[in-house]
């Protein structure tokens, strides 16, 4: 009777040792996708704070002067409402949009330029 018991104890620990065999593996892995996630997160977020991007423009990329998420993407549409806020200034306002960094960098790029005049 004695014999038995053990015996049964015995291949109730191997079931269980069997059983969570797999466990080992499964969370090892899971913290390493989980580590993966959070570093690819980090490096998104990184990037998106550093660069401003614009893939209207053949995907050009240049750094930020301050790092925000303000104009990480810049489509095209935002190029236009730049331009239309411009045109629409008057003198000092005029200045001010001028001297602003992401007007500076988009005409150095030559995304936006002076408007030309029929008559020259």
């Amino acid at each position: 009777m004695e014999k038995e018991t053990n015996q049964q104890d015995t291949l109730l620990r191997e079931q269980q040792i069997l059983a969570n065999s797999g466990t080992g593996i499964k969370t090892g892995l899971g913290k390493a996708v989980k580590s993966f996630i959070k570093l690819a997160f980090l490096a998104i977020t990184a990037f998106s704070l550093s660069f401003h991007v614009m893939p209207d423009h053949s995907y050009r990329i240049f750094p930020k002067e301050r790092l925000s998420f303000a104009y990480t993407v810049i489509a095209s549409a935002e190029v236009d409402q730049l331009i239309n806020r411009y045109n629409a200034a008057a003198g000092m306002e005029r200045i001010l949009i001028q001297q602003d960094y992401i007007y500076r960098r988009l005409e150095e790029l030559s995304v936006i330029g002076p408007k030309e005049e029929d008559g020259e």
